[in-house]
């Protein structure tokens, strides 16, 4: 083979080499700290599906005098609600009286129509995020809803960086606390996931026990991922043997270099941490794995 030839080989083999050296080095098990949550997932179907039962909803919400007194009263607490922020008592107060309505029009008109009241109040909502609703009545209907957004880490500058459908679930939480109900009252399932998912994954600002509890409620409602969320927030909190456990299991269910490298960060911080797992088999589980 002549020289130029042997060159030319040269050339082309020395990228593939180059490439398989990088696979191989990647292929192999580093140990990785577990910082990274997986985004959250909704179903789109799910989602159009509950986008046109609200539709549905605030087009046959009844108006009755007393379905016509909560949003009245919803209204008018959310004007001046950033101005009460401090005082417990009055919030209570009005907690209370939204509360003892909202209670008078499910005994009047059955639960479809309390749900049917907070897709209106949703529906108004939309009316002033595309500005067809300004001024003193847009502060009625918003609250101190932009600055829950700001929190939540939903929105920065006015623009949203969570899905508009987590916008619209938060709001509805929203209303749910107003009436003194659970955050998640009444929502449905694609729902819940998209409000302890947003909590869980995306909301750093929350306080690691909040989220972590946020993804209690997202697991429960069959949230994507889930399992693998506990074991990054559980290392986070510093929980390394839980970690370990939900990893692990994430691993035996679904083998991937990720998860496996993960693995291997959480049991080495947790060794120099002096942390020891709660299930014995794990290091039989990691001399066989790895």
């Amino acid at each position: 083979m002549s020289r130029r030839a042997l060159l030319i080989v040269q050339s082309c083999l020395l990228p593939l080499l180059g490439v398989a050296c990088a696979v191989l080095l990647l292929g192999m098990p580093r140990a990785v700290v577990p910082s990274e949550l997986p985004a959250l997932s909704l179903s789109a179907s799910a989602v159009a599906a509950q986008q046109r039962e609200d539709l549905q909803l605030a087009a046959a919400a009844p108006h009755t005098p007393v379905a016509d007194e909560l949003l009245a009263w919803f209204q008018s607490f959310g004007r001046t609600e950033g101005d009460v922020l401090d005082n417990a008592k009055l919030r209570m107060t009005r907690q209370h009286r939204l509360h003892g309505v909202y209670e008078r029009l499910h005994s009047e008109s059955g639960p479809t129509a309390t749900r049917a009241i907070r897709a209106v109040a949703v529906a108004k909502l939309e009316d002033v995020l595309a500005g067809r609703i300004t001024g003193e009545v847009a502060r009625g209907w918003l609250g101190v809803f932009p600055s829950v957004l700001v929190q939540y880490l939903a929105t920065r500058d006015g623009l949203e960086l969570a899905p508009h459908f987590v916008v619209r679930t938060l709001y509805k939480a929203r209303w749910n606390r107003m009436l003194n109900l659970p955050a998640e009252d009444d929502l449905s399932r694609v729902e819940r996931q998209a409000y302890f998912g947003w909590l869980a994954l995306h909301a750093e600002q929350l306080p690691i026990h909040e989220r972590r509890n946020a993804l209690l409620g997202y697991a429960a409602a069959g949230g994507a991922n889930a399992l693998e969320a506990q074991g990054v927030l559980a290392f986070l909190d510093h929980d390394y043997g839980r970690s370990i456990d939900y990893l692990r299991e994430v691993y035996e269910r679904s083998p991937s270099l990720r998860i496996r490298n993960y693995l291997r960060g959480a049991r080495v911080v947790a060794a120099s941490a002096g942390r020891v797992s709660t299930n014995t088999s794990h290091e039989a589980w990691a001399n066989a794995h790895n």
